[in-house]
């Protein structure tokens, strides 16, 4: 009898070693593969819309350092078109391509987990997004699934508002592209993650670089001629190539997104592509024709330099004539001076 007794000892104690946290413990990697992470939207006040996003990193400490990563041009939600106005439009992956969880685990309070499957545990973790950081606190469902995996679970769903990281712009861009459908400005989060530690770290470090090398090849990989024009279209409306006022140069901030246009006609190359510009009414209409060719090479001539071939690109300046909205007041003017691109050939 105080042999069996001495041998639960014996395995309480190795338990209590190898989980969350010890002086020899190993850190805890994300198993991406066996997690899920989601946004749920609502448009026109009752059609909920489920955002999967499939690239997901993340490890914790064994001192209790806590990061997750998601990469949010994964967005996936079944539809091409909206998850490619949710990457270009609303996220602007261009400039933003991931977000960023990080938290500072009270390992003291997770000890309960030695003695017990499921605790709710009050995480407090700072989310950067979109150029913003913000601190949140929320509780989550902690589970013991072995002594070396552990899911934690959102308890409730986190609202995440507009404002807080700056997506009324983005929001209103994703109502005009769907005929001005009213897009709520809040969305609410939802995870359950899977961390493993021990013999298992070594499986996931290899599922890691094959995820790095999968989405390599996603991100250079030939796509169909309707895929280019979807992703052209969604582009021209996003309102981020810029020029210096008057002029034909190019802004510094147009490179990211002229950098995406790049990327993307260089992924089919079998079409070619017509590059427009357009102004709004200010200025004679000879001189803004002339302005706007001008601006559409300029922008032919950044696609030549990332490797687009200058014989697969037109560019066209049609100066104020083609107005996509009454020049009647300066937010309607900046939207008229646009550049625009258009699939020529299938």
């Amino acid at each position: 009898m105080r042999k069996a007794f001495m041998n639960r000892i014996m395995l309480l104690i190795a338990f209590t070693a190898g989980f969350l946290g010890s002086a020899h413990a190993q850190e805890w990697l994300l198993n991406a593969g066996a997690s899920r992470f989601q946004m749920q939207t609502v448009k026109a006040n009752s059609i909920f819309e489920v955002h999967q996003f499939t690239g997901l990193d993340g490890s914790i400490t064994d001192s209790g350092d806590a990061t997750v990563k998601i990469d949010l041009t994964s967005v996936a939600s079944g539809v091409d078109v909206r998850d490619v106005r949710m990457r270009f439009l609303l996220f602007e992956t261009y400039k933003f391509p991931s977000a960023e969880v990080t938290a500072k685990l009270d390992m003291a309070s997770l000890q309960a987990l030695r003695t017990t499957t499921r605790i709710t545990y009050p995480l407090k973790f700072k989310l950067a997004l979109h150029g913003f950081s913000q601190e949140i606190e929320t509780p989550v469902t902690v589970t013991r699934l072995s002594d070396k995996s552990v899911s934690v679970a959102t308890s409730k769903p986190i609202v995440i508002t507009a404002d807080s990281f700056g997506f009324g712009p983005g929001i209103a861009k994703l109502s005009e592209a769907v005929g001005g459908t009213i897009i709520a400005t809040g969305a609410t989060f939802t995870f359950d993650l899977l961390f493993e530690t021990g013999d298992k770290l070594p499986e996931l470090q290899a599922a890691r670089d094959e995820a790095v090398k999968r989405k390599t090849e996603a991100e250079t990989s030939t796509i169909s001629a309707e895929a280019c024009e979807t992703r052209f279209s969604v582009i021209s409306t996003a309102g981020a190539i810029y020029f210096k006022t008057g002029s034909a140069e190019l802004d510094k901030e147009s490179g990211p997104i002229l950098q995406s246009v790049a990327e993307i006609a260089n992924r089919c190359p079998a079409v070619k592509i017509e590059v427009t510009g357009h102004t709004d009414s200010i200025g004679g209409k000879e001189n803004n024709r002339q302005l706007s060719e001008q601006r559409a090479r300029a922008v032919l001539g950044f696609l030549s330099q990332r490797g687009v071939a200058p014989t697969r690109v037109e560019a066209a300046g049609y100066g104020d004539s083609r107005p996509i909205v009454p020049n009647d007041s300066e937010a309607n003017r900046a939207k008229n001076r646009r550049i625009q691109f258009r699939v020529l050939t299938h």
